[in-house]
């Protein structure tokens, strides 16, 4: 990461792990003392795709029309998720053209880009209204795509879960992925007032306090991490972590915190797509298990 987080943006569709995901952005915009932004984007149906551009007008197009009456209901229940104690009120945003929105993730990806210093917060099936269409990879590909940090929270996470960060996880590898991760980790942590576990993954075995051994690849991992976390008042956790799969060892780290409401921050593999699907990527296996909010640096 490398600039401070000055906007956070929840794009919304009204479906329960979009409404879990505005009540974690409004958390984090709360924490990192930044605006918030709810965005929504205008869905093509099927349907409409043979329909002739110059009629998507809403004056003359009744569904456009009932699409954006959907946008402003579907504002209206984000901001009823929204934490009421933020220091401003939200701002809305609709992406449309006159064509309607062919590819959500895009459009989304085109609209950070233009805002230095984002983080996005989805939910893990984001945008409903185009699910069946896109078959809830938009969330996928804006993790994969994005240039600034990506949270993504889970359609099983409630408000309430949503609503509170009380342990930050961090994997550790001493990639400079990671050490970009550690400094979000490190900010979120102060700001939040609590503690960070740095979680080394190796094959085999079991859990265990780590032994931070000068010139060890997990001692030098860890050595890294706390550089570039900075300092942590509620203290920092070393544990190396084995077992057979590096994206399942880190998933169990936090469903052993479980009540304490933990939030995964780790950096991106930064494989290209087609390496991504053949090779698998450690931070999607991760999105798909963990049972917390997981946010992935670019």
């Amino acid at each position: 990461m490398s600039e401070p987080i000055s906007l956070v943006i929840v794009p919304v569709d009204g479906s329960p792990s979009s409404q879990a995901a505005a009540r974690h952005a409004s958390l984090l915009a709360k924490l990192l003392e930044t605006p918030l932004q709810l965005l929504h984007v205008m869905p093509l149906n099927p349907v409409e795709l043979s329909d002739i551009p110059a009629n998507r007008q809403a004056e003359v197009d009744h569904d456009l029309a009932r699409c954006q009456d959907m946008a402003a209901e579907t504002f209206t229940r984000a901001r009823q998720a929204v934490d009421p104690d933020l220091a401003q009120a939200p701002t809305e945003i609709i992406l449309e053209d006159t064509t309607f929105i062919r590819q959500p993730d895009r459009a989304i990806l085109e609209h950070a880009a233009r805002h230095a210093g984002c983080l996005l917060v989805l939910g893990a099936r984001q945008l409903s209204d185009v699910g069946k269409f896109m078959q809830g990879s938009i969330s996928n590909e804006v993790v994969h795509r994005a240039r600034c940090p990506v949270t993504i929270v889970h359609a099983a996470a409630g408000l309430s879960d949503a609503a509170r960060l009380g342990q930050v996880l961090l994997p550790v590898d001493g990639s400079r992925h990671c050490l970009k991760a550690a400094v979000l980790a490190g900010e979120l942590a102060r700001r939040a007032d609590v503690p960070v576990e740095l979680v080394f993954c190796r094959p085999d075995g079991s859990s265990t306090t780590a032994e931070n051994a000068d010139g060890s690849p997990s001692g030098e991992a860890f050595r890294r991490a706390r550089e570039a976390l900075g300092e942590v008042p509620h203290g920092i956790e070393e544990i190396v972590s084995e077992g057979k799969r590096i994206p399942g060892a880190i998933v169990a780290r936090a469903r052993h915190h479980g009540e304490a409401a933990p939030m995964i921050v780790m950096g991106r593999r930064g494989l290209g797509k087609w390496q991504s699907s053949l090779l698998g990527s450690v931070s999607h296996r991760v999105i798909d298990l963990a049972p917390c909010p997981v946010t992935v640096v670019a």
